[in-house]
């Protein structure tokens, strides 16, 4: 780690679309447009604005053909209609400003992932979701030959999806020559920034409901942030299961019980109930976050889906805004939260990963990841 802190660790410059030569070639994108949809509407369109930069630099960059490809849920190796990226088709035709809808063309490809594909324009097409094919999620040697098939060049933006071992994400890159898309690059440059190279002092804050995934989190940036404040769930179980509590990991001292009351943090409340974080530790909080230079924000402090518990993860997510600081945000329902108070703008960077960028932080080998560093 030491040696590491000392630069800050980007994709390669051969890897870089800036460095790719594009004109009049035929261009494979991954993307990850794994957006929520009901009724046949996209109901948060983030990922999909997230891929519109590298899109419109490849489309700006003189490529003959752009054939787009992702997945969306989990149909289990079969197409399902309720499953199709139609709805994501009609975000990214607006996006482009198409004066057509997406039109539904079929192809010879004997494959229910790329028998059709949706017209965007003339120069982009959109294939249905990947997973409808077995091979996808199977890491199909097969199916990454017929997807290689589509392209001379393949861009791979799907940062979200990094660590799986999918055809689309490992077996893809080794046919064709392979470039980091935009939102890829940014996604490695933030996280490795905070985990080698931060501003300092470095504050993270850590919460959320799924324990097991923020454990490793919370043990990565103990070594490498001055503070690692927790709260949520996440801290409720980390007490109760006597987790070590080292220096630089900050615990709630106080919370808000079920009924509303604010109660002492101990065994028995946290037996009883705690579901957000006390004013003492808002205030121990902010006066740990108020001189950092980076902050790493991920995960709510409090059960936020009920808004009787929400004011302490709204509190600290507005005192950050205000700080001047490299400012990193994960996690869907911190997405959310920003969201909601309208704070975007006041963060450096947002991160779409979810659990990849988890398992990046954490350390795990990704081996999608792996290849680009190569």
């Amino acid at each position: 780690m030491a040696e590491l802190s000392k630069r800050i660790i980007r994709i390669p410059p051969h890897r870089q679309i800036s460095k790719a030569d594009f004109r009049l070639k035929r261009v494979l994108i991954r993307f990850d447009l794994n957006v929520p949809v009901e009724n046949g509407e996209v109901q948060d369109e983030k990922r999909i604005d997230a891929a519109m930069p590298t899109l419109k630099k490849v489309m700006e960059r003189g490529a003959k053909e752009i054939s787009v490809i992702s997945h969306l849920g989990r149909p289990e190796g079969k197409r399902k209609d309720e499953f199709s990226l139609r709805p994501v088709a009609q975000i990214i035709a607006k996006r482009l400003r198409s004066k057509v809808k997406p039109k539904l063309v079929e192809t010879q490809i004997d494959s229910p992932a790329l028998e059709k594909y949706f017209e965007l324009t003339p120069q982009v097409k959109l294939f249905e979701n990947l997973r409808f094919d077995p091979g996808e999620e199977g890491n199909s040697p097969a199916f990454a030959k017929k997807l290689a098939s589509l392209a001379d060049i393949f861009v791979q933006d799907a940062f979200a999806n990094i660590h799986r071992e999918h055809a689309s994400m490992v077996s893809l890159p080794e046919l064709l020559p392979t470039y980091a898309g935009l939102l890829l690059e940014r996604e490695v440059y933030h996280l490795m920034k905070l985990l080698h190279n931060p501003d300092r002092p470095f504050v993270c804050l850590v919460g959320g409901a799924k324990v097991a995934d923020k454990l490793p989190i919370i043990e990565a940036f103990s070594k490498v942030a001055e503070a690692v404040l927790v709260g949520g769930k996440t801290a409720n179980e980390y007490i109760l299961e006597g987790h070590p509590r080292t220096g630089n990991i900050y615990l709630p001292t106080d919370g808000i019980s079920k009924l509303g009351p604010i109660v002492p943090i101990n065994e028995q409340t946290l037996k009883s109930g705690v579901f957000d974080i006390g004013p003492q530790t808002i205030m121990l909080y902010k006066s740990i976050l108020a001189s950092a230079k980076s902050i790493f924000f991920n995960g709510n402090l409090g059960m936020t889906e009920n808004k009787r518990f929400v004011h302490g993860t709204y509190e600290l997510a507005r005192f950050i805004g205000k700080l001047k600081a490299h400012k990193v945000a994960s996690g869907g329902n911190t997405d959310e939260v920003i969201d909601e108070l309208k704070l975007a703008d006041q963060f450096t960077f947002i991160s779409t990963g979810g659990g990849a960028t988890s398992e990046f932080i954490a350390g795990k080998k990704l081996p999608a990841l792996e290849i680009l560093l190569k």
